[in-house]
């Protein structure tokens, strides 16, 4: 479960009303615009975090916020399971791109020690592994951020065919920002080139989409990106982005 406080009804009938508001205002700016108007002072959003997993995509996304703001809020989440090159390439990007607010948010040892002291949990339980090592890391971070950033994107998977420039948490009670929403795995393509950004070091070994590396496996030809996570089971979201119209997990605690 998570644990911070659920939002009053009232508070979400607000920020719903924000987000349809932000929406009509955005529908066609480019994504660079809708990350300016995020990160330059717009009335109803005062402290937002871009949160990174530094992964075979985020470039593109952390890329845009350095020509706009180096010193934007920029959170990762260190679950402890990262393969070391995703640690190598958030190193390289927050030094290439001149980053300077670059947070780690690390697990709380005391929950990792009276939850996976074995560091086992994702072989028996891994929503629970999510949500020890994702989603409360999160949950605690933005208690002081009114919006999120994130770099998802409708063609990624079927689990986020519906995501919206503009959308409400419900789960934390904050505004979530999808400049990137409506790209294509060829946009994205098209920027890095553009751009000249540095490729994850594990996608030129088959590794689309990239998360923690005990639950995270090569892409083979002919897959969906995201095949090569959580292969062989049910679940197909870690919770971060909790989506209540869909199944997005096998043990639902998410």
């Amino acid at each position: 479960m998570s644990s911070i406080r659920q939002p009053s009804r009232l508070e979400l009938t607000r920020l719903t009303s924000i987000a349809e508001r932000l929406s009509g205002l955005w529908q066609h700016l480019a994504a660079h615009e809708v990350l300016s108007e995020i990160l330059t002072g717009n009335a109803f959003i005062k402290n937002p975090a871009l949160v990174s997993s530094f992964g075979a995509d985020s470039a593109v996304l952390l890329h845009m916020v350095s020509r706009l703001d180096t010193s934007a809020q920029i959170v990762f989440l260190d679950t402890g399971f990262h393969f070391s090159e995703t640690l190598s390439y958030r190193d390289r990007l927050t030094e290439v791109f001149g980053l300077t607010n670059v947070r780690t948010a690390s697990v709380d040892p005391i929950a990792v020690k009276r939850l996976d002291a074995q560091r086992r949990l994702h072989l028996s339980a891994p929503d629970s592994c999510c949500q020890l090592r994702k989603v409360s890391v999160l949950d605690r971070h933005l208690r002081m951020n009114d919006a999120w950033i994130s770099g998802q994107r409708r063609h990624q998977a079927s689990t986020r065919s519906s995501v919206s420039i503009v959308e409400v948490d419900e789960a934390r009670g904050k505004l979530k920002l999808n400049p990137l929403a409506d790209w294509s795995q060829s946009d994205v393509a098209a920027y890095k080139a553009r751009y000249e950004l540095p490729d994850h070091p594990l996608t030129t070994n088959g590794y689309f989409s990239i998360g923690c590396a005990p639950c995270t496996s090569a892409v083979r030809a002919g897959e969906d990106a995201r095949a090569g996570r959580w292969r062989g089971q049910s679940k197909l979201e870690c919770g971060l982005h909790n989506r209540p119209n869909i199944i997005a997990s096998s043990e639902h605690v998410a």
